[in-house]
């Protein structure tokens, strides 16, 4: 009796399945972090399936290849390790992606990013013609809005009910109000909260995965729209960087281990909704490919 409820206390500790959407496997990620290492990452760490861009695109390709389990490849439009600079003037980003979407091999655009007082504008021809292959080929655009103010994104996604959004790191530093009238505004808007940690744009959850009453009402107010994510960047801050490699993959257990404990002061139904199923309804038209089965 006593061996059985051990057993059962082990079953009961092991990790449950998640569903990671913000993943990145660049140039500077395979310089330490090899496709098949974090392939593996994914299986230990009982990843259902992924999704990951990578810079240049082919880099995501590299990951898929490796993963045991479905990840579906999204294609970056910055076309060179450089390309998050000139993106918006580049009149090879859309050609290439339209190429890259008729392939089979990408199933999302994505990440884009916008910084408000920044740019680019909203208005950019490339960056609306990206919306317009988004409808097209009916995938999603993973949009990176850094605003205080949830207006910023919010002409966007409203003037776009046809496109799809997976909104990054639910606005970056944004609270729950200000992601929940976007989110309100916008039913075509489904918001994951990669990078929300400590570490990078700020917790929401204490570390040891307590929530305050805003999150939780927050989740329960539109639980078939969150979902979760790793985004294995690292250090933050060095986006531009040419001599450090990026050692993200190195803490992919860390970022994912935080989601894990904050996911556990929610009612499990709504736990699992955040940590695997609205991913998987979202993403079920790249799932659904026989090279994702």
């Amino acid at each position: 009796m006593v061996a059985l409820f051990l057993v059962s206390g082990m079953a009961a500790a092991e990790p449950q399945p998640v569903a990671d959407v913000h993943l990145h496997y660049n140039w500077d990620h395979e310089e330490v972090t090899p496709p098949e290492v974090a392939a593996e990452k994914l299986a230990r760490n009982k990843v259902a399936f992924g999704v990951v861009s990578g810079v240049p695109a082919a880099r995501a390709l590299k990951l898929k290849e490796a993963a045991s389990m479905p990840v579906i490849a999204f294609f970056s439009p910055y076309i060179h390790h450089r390309g998050r600079l000139d993106w918006h003037r580049d009149e090879r980003v859309l050609k290439r992606t339209r190429a890259a979407l008729a392939s089979g091999r990408f199933h999302g655009i994505g990440e884009v990013h916008f910084v408000a007082s920044i740019g680019p504008p909203w208005s950019n021809p490339v960056f609306q013609g990206l919306l317009d292959l988004a409808r097209e080929f009916e995938v999603p655009v993973l949009v990176h809005a850094e605003a205080s103010d949830h207006r910023y994104f919010l002409p966007v996604c409203r003037s776009n009910p046809g496109v799809r959004f997976q909104w990054a790191h639910a606005g970056a530093r944004m609270g729950p109000e200000a992601v929940g009238a976007l989110m309100e505004a916008c039913p075509n808007v489904w918001t994951e909260l990669s990078a929300r940690d400590p570490w990078r744009y700020g917790r929401f959850a204490a570390e040891d995965g307590s929530l305050p009453e805003a999150w939780r009402r927050l989740f329960e107010r539109f639980p078939e729209r969150f979902m979760i994510g790793s985004d294995p960047v690292w250090p933050p801050g060095m986006v531009f960087r040419w001599d450090t490699a990026d050692t993200g993959w190195r803490r992919f257990e860390q970022f994912l281990d935080y989601h894990r404990r904050w996911l556990r002061a929610l009612p499990q139904d709504l736990a699992r909704k955040i940590r695997l199923t609205n991913a998987q309804r979202f993403f079920a038209y790249a799932l659904s490919e026989p090279r994702n089965q």
